[in-house]
């Protein structure tokens, strides 16, 4: 497992509005009141992160589109 931080996925192919939102939410709570440090495989914002990118890399499949390579590389990790 590498130690470096996962980005953001900024591509939002198959999410909504209101999962967005949750999303981002879950995330604020995690930065204030989550484990302080963690390695990334183990850190709830990482695992997040890689949700987040499945879940899009499944709408991506779903539409017959190419996801982006940021997207890709996020959800295989």
């Amino acid at each position: 497992m590498s130690d470096k931080r996962l980005p953001i996925v900024k591509d939002t192919t198959g999410l909504s509005l209101v999962y967005r939102a949750l999303w981002r939410l879950q995330f604020v709570g995690f930065f204030f009141f989550g484990p302080a440090e963690l390695p990334p495989h183990r850190d709830p914002k990482e695992k997040l992160k890689r949700e987040r990118a499945r879940k899009v890399l499944a709408a991506h499949e779903a539409a017959g589109t190419q996801a982006p390579d940021e997207v890709i590389a996020t959800a295989n990790r």
